[in-house]
């Protein structure tokens, strides 16, 4: 009796041996659920090809592809901490260059971590400079900080000159216009650190062009204006 039962354990643990799913089978099921766009799936099936790559010892051979893509994919699925793990990983490896420093740094934007997001984005340009996407990316997020104090100088440009002071009280209106130019100050120099990351941002460009012409720089406007034509 003792032995057939352990006939039929062996004979178990063969067959569950057998039927365990190569990595690589796992890799082919997760590209076919890219295909179909099901990350979710996607992610499931690189992950498992990844742990066992890991068990066979053969991570940093065989998987840093799928372990990028793991990250990729928990990304697009919204599953935010398993893509930070995966993607961290990817980095640590040193897989597809500054490509996970991108999502890593859209993940922690999606979870309105900005602290994280620039940190990412400043980690990744320090190893890969000349990351198209990263620049561009860095370039938005000062774009934005720039803009938070210009649009405070035009709105305060914009109320001096419905009020009608420059007609009654001309000190009190320049005062009102020194204010505005206040916040463009403190507008350009992050404007101008976008313009270094992407000097083909729109946005970049139209904000520049508007505060050289506001703090009475004509020449720096022209020169900003001629490249915004340019890319029209």
């Amino acid at each position: 009796m003792m032995k057939r039962l352990l006939t039929i354990a062996l004979v178990a643990l063969a067959f569950n041996l057998n039927a365990q799913e190569a990595p690589e089978d796992l890799v082919n099921k997760a590209n076919a659920a890219v295909q179909l766009k099901d990350y979710k799936g996607a992610f499931e099936n690189y992950q498992k090809a990844f742990d066992l790559y890991e068990k066979q010892g053969k991570a940093k051979e065989i998987a840093p592809e799928t372990i990028y893509n793991a990250g990729y994919c928990a990304h697009k699925a919204n599953l935010n901490d398993e893509a930070i793990t995966y993607l961290q990983k990817a980095i640590e490896l040193k897989v597809k260059e500054g490509k996970p420093y991108q999502n890593l740094a859209e993940v922690y934007k999606a979870k309105k971590d900005n602290d994280m997001y620039e940190k990412t984005l400043e980690e990744g340009l320090a190893k890969y400079p000349n990351d198209k996407a990263l620049n561009k990316m860095m370039a938005n997020l000062y774009v934005q900080k720039g803009n938070a104090f210009y649009k405070k100088g035009n709105d305060i440009k914009k109320a001096a000159n419905d009020s009608g002071l420059s007609q009654t009280d001309a000190d009190a209106y320049n005062a009102e216009l020194e204010k505005s130019k206040a916040e463009f100050e403190q507008a350009l120099p992050l404007v101008e650190k976008a313009y270094k990351y992407d000097n083909k941002n729109k946005n970049a460009l139209k904000i520049l062009q508007n505060i050289y012409t506001a703090l009475d720089r004509p020449e720096d406007a022209e020169k900003i204006k001629a490249e915004l034509d340019a890319l029209k």
